[in-house]
């Protein structure tokens, strides 16, 4: 049993009460344990629906609930003027969630929160670059659901667009044919570094600067649409470089792939054959006969006779070419598994798992996306319109189970805070943050960053002595700085811009990762010290404030993974996370554990017992990496 489970015996019991549901019962935690361990303000809203005082009818679903019996209940009040408070027998109840979670772990709660088939399309990152902090947001996010989804029983397909025709590849390939850039970097440079940071913003300047090299970029971008010539050859073989060194930043973020859908590939496969299927079949969209966009096929969102380009897409440009929405359009039929078409595809290489990822080709093996129950497009909330025109065609024409089954799963930019660009990569700016552009080669790579996290981390255990080997420190240091990155992107409400900050981001005593993770390794230090697990039949009429503080916190957990799982927050786990971590820390410093005289040490040592398994748990549950010294 846990707090979930009774909380759903409780409110099925008070259902049958009143023979009705269309008033929703709600349960809380209270703040203060004086008010029981669970409360809900039902009778307040269900009073005016059944024309009855709320005191009157919170008194009656008092008794009713006292009547059954129910195992763990130890008291109910009606409180406040119709609040029904749950006091628990706590000793029982605590006890036995807590022997429960370290004996099952992740088995407590597998299978429970639904199942089904979820593509998650994420990164999506051009190659001829590298991996800024921009992308990471992205990158974690799909991390963070993956592993949610997958850990809990979801069957979770790992997809990642590739655009190896836009303008952003034609100007890097120009840098290697007009501008004749050697293939290879400078020694210790990665590829797709010296491609973004050094190739591509030459080539973009020049472009600017010399006419001839328009046409130049004009041709490379027509040869790399076309495919099949050696322009594309050559340029295929500089993107499949870039995309394995981006693939190796990507891993030290925890992600996998199993496809990496390259447009190329796709345009190739006749794919795009398939736009004027659902051009017919939609009344949504239009050819334009004349004005501006005459010619032009648009997805027709707004009201009235006109396009408004704040709300319509233009899909098919007047010359017959695609647009990238319309492009995107097709591919999101066929990553739905909506079109009967099956399109090359060959080994690529392996996850750090041993797991394969499969490219799309030429030629090859065919492969046909199952019909996913979800499909969740983990993308910049910049693209916000054309992904809503692309939701609102799938419902017309596929009708709405199927249109809703696509997600636009959106966030905000990153940007570096002004102190640590200034700081750790020596740029100025008289703003509080430094806004990222590829075009003019700033931006702050995931690499870059990492590299200036861990050496912080490094020196400080060095500093302090906390760990004798250099290579043990180093790989410590890796992990907390990947923490404390993935904390501060995915903690933020997905619809708030983020200012990142390095030392801010590593502070072991604020809101982050490196805290939590410091938190974690000193209940693994006391029950290292300790050698036992404890006693988990635990007497709270022994112990203080802040043992109970920390146990009601430790309790709460399946409604957070609940909540997480049905809003497809991450968030959730990582913020309660940093709550549960704050409210260890009061329990490390007010209650000592193993200088405690027994039954109180064995009580405490199963209460850090449990709260370790909770952290092991949830970190699991969002790919958050754990150290157990630093």
């Amino acid at each position: 049993m846990d707090i979930l489970l009774l909380g759903d015996r409780i409110k099925e019991a008070i259902y049958e009460f009143v023979g009705r549901r269309d008033v929703e019962v709600t349960l809380e935690v209270p703040q203060s344990p004086e008010y029981g361990d669970l409360s809900t303000p039902y009778a307040f809203k269900a009073a005016r629906v059944l024309g009855r005082r709320p005191l009157d009818l919170a008194s009656d679903i008092r008794d009713h609930l006292l009547s059954l019996n129910i195992d763990y209940i130890a008291d109910i009040r009606v409180e406040g003027g119709g609040y029904i408070n749950i006091h628990l027998d706590r000793n029982r109840f605590y006890s036995d969630y807590f022997r429960r979670l370290v004996e099952e772990g992740l088995d407590l709660f597998r299978g429970r929160f639904g199942e089904g088939y979820v593509r998650i399309e994420y990164t999506s990152v051009n190659p001829n670059k590298a991996i800024h902090i921009g992308h990471a947001r992205n990158i974690l996010l799909g991390v963070a659901l993956h592993r949610l989804l997958s850990s809990l029983g979801y069957r979770v397909h790992l997809m990642n667009y590739i655009d190896d025709t836009g303008v952003q590849m034609a100007d890097l390939m120009l840098g290697f044919i007009e501008l004749n850039f050697p293939l290879d970097p400078p020694n210790g440079m990665k590829f797709d570094k010296y491609c973004g940071d050094v190739v591509y913003v030459e080539s973009v300047r020049r472009v600017e600067e010399e006419r001839r090299l328009r046409d130049v970029e004009r041709k490379i971008l027509r040869a790399l649409e076309e495919g099949d010539n050696p322009i594309y050859e050559y340029s295929r073989r500089v993107a499949e470089r870039v995309v394995r060194a981006q693939l190796e930043t990507c891993f030290r973020l925890g992600a996998k792939y199993d496809v990496l859908a390259w447009e190329s590939d796709l345009v190739r496969s006749g794919l795009h054959n398939h736009l004027s299927k659902v051009i017919e079949a939609s009344r949504k969209i239009i050819r334009v006969e004349e004005g501006r966009y005459a010619g032009a096929v648009v997805i027709k969102v707004s009201e009235g006779d006109e396009i408004d380009p704040k709300r319509d897409e233009v899909i098919v440009r007047s010359d017959g070419t695609l647009t990238y929405v319309g492009k995107d359009l097709v591919f999101a039929m066929w990553k739905l598994g909506l079109l009967d078409m099956h399109v090359p595809v060959d080994v690529f290489g392996e996850n750090p798992d041993g797991s394969k990822i499969f490219t799309t080709r030429d030629s090859g093996l065919g492969y046909k996306p199952d019909p996913p129950d979800i499909l969740l497009n983990v993308i910049g909330r910049e693209q916000t319109k054309p992904q809503n025109a692309i939701r609102e065609v799938l419902k017309e024409v596929y009708g709405e189970e199927v249109g809703g089954k696509y997600i636009h799963y959106s966030y905000e930019l990153v940007k570096l805070s002004a102190e640590s660009a200034r700081k750790y990569f020596g740029v100025e700016s008289e703003k509080s943050a430094v806004k990222m552009s590829g075009r003019r080669g700033l931006y702050f790579n995931v690499d870059d960053v990492l590299a200036k996290m861990v050496e912080i981390v490094y020196r400080h255990m060095v500093e302090n002595k906390s760990i004798a080997s250099e290579q043990e420190a180093r790989q410590v240091a890796e992990k907390v700085a990947v923490a404390s990155l993935m904390y501060q992107l995915i903690a933020i409400d997905r619809d708030k811009p983020i200012v990142f900050d390095i030392d801010k981001s590593l502070d072991f005593k604020g809101e982050t990762g490196a805290y939590i993770l410091y938190s974690y390794v000193r209940a693994n230090s006391i029950l290292s010290n300790a050698g036992e697990s404890g006693d988990f039949n635990i007497d709270y009429s022994l112990l203080n404030m802040y043992d109970l503080g920390l146990s009601r916190f430790i309790v709460v957990a399946p409604i957070v993974i609940h909540s997480a799982v049905k809003y497809l927050e991450p968030k959730y786990i990582m913020t309660y996370l940093y709550r549960l971590a704050k409210s260890f820390n009061d329990f490390y410093e007010r209650c000592p554990v193993l200088s405690s005289t027994d039954p109180v040490r064995r009580y405490r040592l199963a209460i850090v017992r449990a709260y370790a398994s909770t952290v092991e748990l949830l970190a699991r549950l969002v790919g958050l990496p754990l150290v157990k010294k630093m």
